[in-house]
């Protein structure tokens, strides 16, 4: 992977309400993948986790649907991909973290895909 010398890589973790339809969930995914082609980023993976049990309640929900997104960005749109993140209603948490080890991406058991 051939990493341009004003990019890193950075990973997002989104928990997404529970009881999200499908449609809903997937119209978010190409969102997202468009938030960071936008920003002349390019997404390298996505991993979905699906449901899984929050360790504490947020907004009144026990469970959350994890995706995580590893994409190569400047880090100068991290700020405004924050801010997006913000307003998405269906968005109960997000972290964007980078990555130490980006030959590691890609090499983890897939649970679920996503198609758009």
């Amino acid at each position: 992977m051939a990493k341009n010398e004003n990019t890193k890589i950075y990973e997002l973790m989104v928990v997404l309400k529970p009881l999200l339809p499908d449609d809903v969930r997937k119209r978010l995914h190409k969102e997202l993948v468009d938030l960071v082609e936008s920003q002349k980023g390019k997404v390298l993976d996505v991993e979905v986790w699906g449901k899984r049990y929050l360790t504490y309640k947020i907004l009144g929900h026990n469970e959350g649907y994890y995706i995580i997104y590893n994409y190569e960005i400047a880090p100068r749109h991290i700020g405004e991909m924050t801010r997006q993140l913000k307003l998405k209603q269906e968005i109960l948490r997000s972290l964007i973290t980078e990555v130490e080890h980006p030959e590691d991406i890609g090499t983890g058991i897939k649970k679920k895909e996503i198609n758009i």
